[in-house]
């Protein structure tokens, strides 16, 4: 967008332009320069990386199908109730031990409530909330500090470490439940390895870091399916040690499976993946890049900050769901409490979530990732009013999973947003803030809604769901805003544009007829090959009228391309650094405009139009139309008597005039009065922005 804002109202002046920055110049090692020009160890690596997430999430797969298991001699529990059964005398010993043989985990924590190897202390379904809250919690604190450690030293240690910790985590659970037999070590072993359980994140931040637009994306869509299908193959993994016998008995020996898959995945890493640069130095020509270059704009900072609480609040409403498949259907239905039976469940759910991946592709061609969450919320919502109803086994497992296929849109879509909208620099810090918000909402929820679950004693939990629709609901609306102040992504496809001798052959007034976009691209092109851009003068009115519906009915692609430009570049900091340096390379090139002439023919222009549309009292009612011209060009700069050069100023500084720049020209044409009207989203986020602390800088 070379000189196009100089073109629209954010132009420099016309003096000498003083040097900017050169940019950084990244020293890279021979390994990363082989990363960006080499395909096939592109490949190689992001292979291995991905490779490592499967590992991460096929363990987490194995493990979770089992705590309903264990967790069954809790009081309210199916186990406790047999127990209850058996001694009030409603059951004998046989039919007992013979249910207890087919239902019951030899495994299942049982003896004095409270006890280090005794049950749960808690009832039933806080028993198990406890323990997954408590891992939200983990995965919370480690969300945030390596996301950190991301940022401070890219993405191989921090990968490595969690993979090495990791396996001693699965030995900790392990030992819980076969040597130990301790509730109280089963949830810290579930807290140690939710904590390293991180590698997603991890390689999102990495791929993030090294990689731009579609290819980024075609990258990130891989770490989200390989997750996915990790889960899916864990569940066929465990499916033969959790059926055979069907109560359980040998579950656990799946773990060390996992723990060799992992093993495999910490080898690799260390051999192949990239590690960071030594020393990536910034080296100016004559001054210090922008220290703010890299800190999060102020429109991104809105725009992750209302991801971040909408995608907290849709964890917190969406553990609404998963007790209704895990709390609420095992107290309905006691024969689907069974690890078999559950991890049927959870082979299911996780064919939801590649169908939902796929979907996902196939709406982002037609909307934004805000919209795409606005959907998966929708389909939450309704999910969990639906669920109020009294419905058999098959009907409650089919609503259910229906609202998990499009309900996962949302859970997708934020962290792509993160990837898309987080400055490089700082993309480890805000998927770190964001998976932490969504872990803690999502420890704290359970706890809420078990203790409601449990207060209330409904099994079917018709007041839980309606506390969690609440939440879903709050959501939606946190979602809502996002929708129109997501920028519009580039073009994939390059400007198809003529030889540059016929633009250079058009004359001003054919020239002047040209989309923006072009101008803009003929433009950049023409300084690339060392000539002066053309410069489109004021001309006179009477030679230009009977042009004016052509200049009205081609403003509305115009203003379209200029307000998305805009918040593309107060989004992205780097973009709008390079837009800065293009618009005083523009200036330089332009040379010395004539400002006299160019006043005199605006005035000229003005005046004609006014007197010919009819405003004939412009000589003596100055006042008014001073007002008028004020009100059609509010300022963007302080009313000081001084040009401001905004080709010279920092990023930082900048934001603020550019800020202004989209919504004067939504507001200065008619067919975008009505999105200037809708001032919610931008009222929301400026409500959230006053309510932290400062913007980061």
């Amino acid at each position: 967008m070379p000189g196009g804002c100089c073109r629209c109202g954010l132009g420099g002046a016309s003096s000498p332009v003083s040097p900017l920055p050169t940019g950084m110049l990244k020293r890279w090692s021979e390994a990363q320069v082989r990363l960006r020009t080499s395909k096939r160890f592109q490949l190689l690596v992001a292979g291995i990386t991905i490779f490592a997430v499967f590992a991460d999430i096929l363990g987490t797969a194995i493990i979770m199908p089992g705590l309903a298991s264990v967790c069954t001699f809790a009081e309210g529990g199916p186990g406790h109730f047999l127990e209850q059964q058996l001694a009030a005398g409603l059951l004998s010993q046989e039919v007992y031990e013979a249910q207890t043989q087919q239902y019951i985990s030899p495994h299942a924590f049982k003896g004095e409530p409270g006890s280090w190897s005794g049950a749960p202390p808690v009832p039933y379904s806080l028993s198990m909330n406890l323990v997954m809250s408590l891992g939200f919690l983990g995965s919370a604190l480690g969300s945030l500090f390596f996301g950190w450690l991301c940022d401070k030293m890219g993405c191989k240690i921090p990968m490595q470490i969690c993979l090495g910790m990791g396996i001693l985590g699965y030995v900790i659970i392990y030992a819980s439940a076969i040597w130990v037999k301790s509730y109280y070590l089963f949830m810290l072993g579930n807290v140690w390895n939710n904590f390293f359980g991180n590698c997603m994140q991890i390689a999102s931040t990495y791929f993030g870091q090294l990689f731009d637009g579609a290819e980024r994306d075609n990258y990130n869509a891989m770490v989200l399916g390989m997750g996915l299908i990790g889960g899916t193959v864990g569940a066929f993994i465990v499916m033969p040690f959790s059926n055979n016998p069907s109560n359980g008995a040998n579950y656990f020996e799946s773990i060390w499976l996992a723990a060799g898959i992992t093993g495999i995945a910490l080898l690799a890493v260390t051999l192949v993946l990239v590690p960071p640069d030594e020393k990536r130095r910034e080296v100016s020509s004559e001054e210090e890049a922008d220290p703010a270059l890299h800190a999060t704009p102020r429109l991104a900072y809105r725009i992750l900050l209302l991801t971040v609480v909408a995608s907290a609040l849709d964890s917190a409403g969406d553990e609404g769901t998963r007790m209704a498949r895990g709390t609420i259907l095992t107290r309905l239905f006691p024969d689907w409490q069974t690890a078999e039976r559950q991890n049927y469940l959870l082979m299911g759910l996780l064919i939801m979530v590649i169908f939902s991946l796929l979907i996902l592709q196939v709406l982002q061609r037609c909307m934004n990732l805000a919209a795409v969450a606005v959907i998966g919320c929708v389909f939450t919502l309704a999910t969990q009013l639906v669920l109020i109803l009294e419905l058999d086994v098959w009907g409650f497992l089919a609503v259910w999973y229906a609202g998990k296929l499009f309900g996962f849109l949302s859970t997708l879509a934020s962290g792509l947003i993160i990837t898309e909208i987080a400055p490089k620099a700082q993309l480890g810090r805000w998927s770190g803030i964001n998976e932490a918000c969504s872990n803690i909402s999502m420890a704290i929820a359970p706890l809420v809604f078990a203790t409601v679950y449990d207060e209330v004693g409904n099994i079917r939990g018709q007041e839980m769901l309606v506390c969690t629709s609440v939440i879903s609901l709050f959501a939606l609306l946190a979602y809502a805003p996002l929708v129109s102040m997501m920028p519009k992504r580039s073009k994939e496809e390059p400007l198809e544009l003529k030889e540059m001798s016929y633009y250079e052959g058009l004359s001003d007034k054919e020239f002047s007829l040209l989309p923006m976009e072009i101008v803009e691209e003929v433009s950049s092109k023409m300084i690339e090959a060392g000539k002066a851009p053309r410069v489109v003068h004021w001309g006179s009115y009477s030679a230009e009228r009977t042009m004016l519906p052509e200049f009205q009915a081609r403003a509305v692609k115009d203003f379209e391309y200029y307000s998305r430009e805009c918040v593309r570049m107060l989004s992205n900091r780097e973009l709008l650094a390079k837009e800065q340096k293009e618009m005083a390379t523009f200036i330089a090139t332009t040379g010395q405009v004539d400002r006299e002439r160019a006043q005199k023919e605006m005035g000229a222009w003005l005046a004609d139009y006014l007197d010919d549309a009819g405003y004939i009292s412009w000589e003596t009612q100055s006042s008014i139309y001073k007002a008028m011209i004020m009100t059609a060009f509010p300022p963007i700069d302080p009313l000081d008597g001084v040009k401001p050069e905004f080709h010279n100023m920092w990023a930082g500084p900048l934001e603020a005039p550019w800020d202004k720049c989209p919504q004067t020209a939504d507001s200065s044409f008619p067919p975008f009065q009505a999105r200037h009207a809708a001032f919610w989203p931008q009222m929301t986020s400026d409500f959230l922005v006053s309510q932290s602390a400062t913007v980061p800088k």
